[in-house]
C-alpha cells in the first residue's frame, strides 16, 4: 500500500550560495510532504530566514562531541541554536572520506538526539558488495553498528543509499530497492516498536521520483544533486 505522505530530504553536499537560497525564497509544492533542506553550515542562517517556514532546516554532519578542542567541529547543540530539526549522520562520503565508523556515526547520532534533533543515518553498499552478493549483510552489520543501540523511544530516520548509485544516474531495479527496503524494515523492527521511516537516496531524480516512491516501506526520497535545480526539486517535492 503506498503513503502518500513522504519524506522528501535535499542533501545539497558543498555546493549552494545566498543566491541559490533566495531562489527556494518562494518555493511551494503542491503536495504535503515533509521537506528537508540541508544546505552548508555557513547557510544555515540564510536558510532559516529566507526559506519558507514548511521546510525544515537540516544540517549535513555534527561531532559526535558537544563542546571542547576539536578545531573546524559543530555540534549538535549549536546546530539545535540555529533552528536546525535534523541532521545528516554517516552519508557515504563520510564513511570513505572521512573514515568514519559505525560506532562514530552512533555516537553522532546519539549526541543529536540528546540534542533533540532528528538524525537521518545513511547505511549502503559499495559496488564490489553489490556484486559480491553482500548487500543485505552490510546493511545489517551497519545497522547493528550504527542504529540498533538508539534508544527506542527516540525518533530518527533511516536513508538507504547504495553508495554506487550516488551521482552516477545508476539506480537498483524496483525489486532491489523493494527488497533492500523491506530487509531494512524487518531488521529494524527487532528492535523498534515504532514505524522508522525508510528513505531512498542515489541518484534520485524528477523522473524517476515516483517510481521510487511507490514502492512499499519506501517513506521518501534523500536527495543530492537533483535538490540544487528548483525546478527538479519542486517535481520531485510533488512526486
Amino acid at each position: 500500500m503506498k503513503n502518500n505522505h513522504k519524506i522528501i530530504a535535499a542533501n545539497w553536499k558543498m555546493n549552494g550560495s545566498e543566491e541559490l537560497i533566495k531562489e527556494f525564497s518562494k518555493f511551494a509544492p503542491e503536495k504535503h510532504n515533509d521537506i528537508i533542506i540541508c544546505p552548508p553550515f555557513t547557510l544555515l542562517d540564510s536558510a532559516k530566514t529566507l526559506l519558507p517556514s514548511f521546510i525544515k532546516i537540516g544540517a549535513q554532519n555534527c561531532s559526535e562531541k558537544n563542546n571542547g578542542p576539536f578545531t573546524g567541529e559543530i555540534s549538535a547543540s549549536m546546530l539545535q541554536e540555529k533552528s536546525v530539526t535534523h541532521v545528516l549522520i554517516g552519508h557515504s562520503e563520510r564513511r570513505t572520506l572521512f573514515n568514519e565508523t559505525d560506532d562514530v556515526i552512533y555516537k553522532k547520532a546519539e549526541a543529536a538526539i540528546c540534542s533533540k534533533l532528528t538524525p537521518i543515518i545513511c547505511i549502503g553498499e559499495t559496488l564490489l558488495e553489490k556484486k559480491a552478493n553482500k548487500t543485505l549483510q552490510v546493511l545489517d552489520y551497519q545497522i547493528d553498528g550504527s542504529v540498533a543501540k538508539i534508544n527506542p523511544h527516540e525518533k530518527f530516520i533511516v536513508a538507504y543509499e547504495p553508495i554506487w548509485a550516488i551521482g552516477t544516474g545508476l539506480i537498483p531495479n524496483e525489486n532491489e530497492i523493494k527488497e533492500t527496503h523491506l530487509h531494512i524494515k524487518t531488521k529494524l523492527s527487532q528492535n523498534f516498536n515504532t514505524d522508522i521511516p525508510i528513505l531512498y537516496g542515489g541518484s534520485a531524480n524528477a523522473e524517476n521520483c515516483s517510481q521510487i516512491t511507490s514502492i512499499k516501506n519506501v517513506g521518501g526520497l534523500l536527495v543530492g544533486g537533483a535538490s540544487l535545480n528548483q525546478h527538479d526539486f519542486l517535481a520531485i517535492c510533488n512526486c
